[in-house]
């Protein structure tokens, strides 16, 4: 538990920084929207962009780990979308809390925690599963929330408009610049490699820090929400810490009968706590954040007990 808790104290700090900056006044009322878009616009690009040019796809190569991380992620996303779209929630909002609920913090936390854990041969599935939750989970729930803002009645126009909003959102066209820059073998000056890793190495604690702000506005708010509305964080916690790990250890063990170390690491990047990411699209969309804040403060908290009681479970 030790080691779990040391990996995740930093996130626990930043939030806290945010919370107390913006209790003592030190921020402003503006703050945790000004941060967010900085997340939004300049450092999560810069990281995203620079993932995807710097891969080496034939490295990459591992099917079945793909297959069984892609199915769980996605099937997770697609039963939270189906089950908040019968509560009668609307489409970007269903959206939303089904990223929340599929979004493993693989780049934050997967990569100390698997590098522990299981040496050097984490790095390559640990960065598939970053691959898949930003370019595939990531940008479904864009193109879904691109989709349920149109009101256009002409289906014509609706996916004119959503295909326009989605190729001009910046979190979608960063990574598919660095394909499109990996494809072409294109070897970025240091110079320039240096601005994306200054910009890209803020996007996790600027979104840390900007969530801790927003967390200490929302509280006084979150007294006056609904039941339904104060439950729904801890079911998509569960479902992010206990389901979606399930899910992939199922998949892993008894469909696709991986090797046990990979299956192994696709299990425990599943069970890793919700990311910044989900927080990010609520802000940046002006959709009600409130839930997904606390999806990502429950689940990581929540995380220091389930990670711990599975990385027994796999010493043993």
């Amino acid at each position: 538990m030790l080691g779990t808790f040391s990996i995740l104290l930093p996130i626990f700090g930043l939030i806290a920084a945010g919370f107390i900056s913006r209790k003592t006044k030190v921020m402003g009322a503006t703050a945790a929207g000004e941060l967010s878009r900085f997340v939004v616009w300049l450092a999560l690009p810069a990281l995203l962009f620079d993932i995807m040019a710097n891969s080496h796809w034939s490295d990459l190569y591992l099917p079945d780990f793909i297959s069984v991380y892609l199915i769980g992620s996605m099937s997770v996303f697609a039963l939270v979308l189906l089950w908040r779209l019968k509560q009668g929630h609307k489409l970007a909002d269903a959206s939303i809390d089904s990223v929340s609920a599929a979004y493993s913090n693989a780049a934050y936390i997967g990569f100390p925690l698997l590098l522990l854990v299981f040496g050097a041969s984490s790095h390559v599935p640990t960065t598939i599963a970053s691959i898949i939750v930003v370019s595939v989970v990531f940008a479904t729930a864009i193109i879904l929330i691109e989709a349920g803002l149109q009101s256009e009645v002409s289906l014509h126009l609706k996916v004119q408009k959503v295909l326009k909003a989605v190729f001009l959102n910046p979190l979608i066209l960063s990574p598919i610049a660095g394909v499109i820059v990996a494809a072409a073998s294109i070897h970025l000056p240091q110079s320039i490699e240096t601005f994306l890793k200054f910009l890209g190495n803020a996007a996790s604690p600027a979104a840390l820090v900007s969530l801790g702000l927003f967390l200490a506005d929302a509280k006084v708010a979150s007294g006056q929400s609904s039941t339904q509305s104060r439950v729904t964080p801890w079911v998509l916690t569960a479902i992010k810490l206990i389901g979606q790990p399930l899910l992939v250890a199922w998949l892993a063990l008894g469909v696709f009968d991986m090797d046990h170390e990979l299956a192994m690491m696709a299990i425990l990047l599943a069970a890793l706590p919700t990311g910044t990411g989900p927080f990010m699209l609520a802000e940046y969309y002006r959709r009600e954040a409130l839930v997904t804040a606390q999806t990502v403060l429950y689940s990581t908290l929540a995380s220091l007990i389930t990670l711990s009681v599975l990385l027994t479970f796999f010493t043993k």
